[in-house]
């Protein structure tokens, strides 16, 4: 499985006199699949409708708002944990000092799940064998598939070479 990069040139000005150009890459996206494609790929894998499976979804989402409304996180099979994360400001010196007025915000959080192999982490989203390429570069002849277009620069979709009617598969 491919993924694709691209490289970002950043400028470091910690000395304002001599700022330094340092490059890093950053992963590009060949588009966003929604509910819906998931919903109908789902379908296509099942007995149940395009309908059904959104239906279930949906009530799923639901689901785990409510019970992170309730204080519970809320794992979710092969991906990981969901849990409720404060933003706060900053800390202070005392134990008296710590309460409620410290959280500037509330925003979700995630805990992807793994499972250590010989002391490292392997990731359940992920796949075991990811190829990275460079943004704008063809795909080995063995790894491309029917399509070996690339994504665009803004990483949010574009020409991907997917099928529109069938973009999971």
């Amino acid at each position: 499985m491919p993924k694709a990069y691209k490289t970002i040139k950043r400028v470091l000005k910690f000395d304002k006199e001599n700022p330094r150009e340092v490059y890093t890459v950053a992963p590009v996206s060949y588009g966003l699949l929604t509910t819906d494609d998931a919903a109908r790929q789902i379908s296509a894998e099942s007995s149940l409708t395009p309908g059904d499976v959104k239906n279930v979804l949906d009530r799923y989402a639901h689901y785990v708002v409510e019970n992170l409304k309730k204080g519970y996180s809320v794992q979710l099979l092969g991906f990981g944990t969901l849990n409720v994360r404060f933003v706060k400001g900053k800390t202070v010196s005392s134990e008296k000092l710590a309460n409620a007025t410290m959280v500037k915000g509330l925003m979700p959080g995630f805990t992807p799940s793994y499972t250590k192999v010989n002391g490292s982490r392997v990731y359940d989203l992920l796949p075991d064998k990811i190829q990275l390429v460079k943004y704008g570069t063809m795909l080995p002849d063995d790894q491309s598939s029917s399509s070996t277009t690339t994504p665009d620069d803004s990483g949010s979709g574009g020409s991907s070479g997917v099928d529109p009617d069938n973009p999971l598969g």
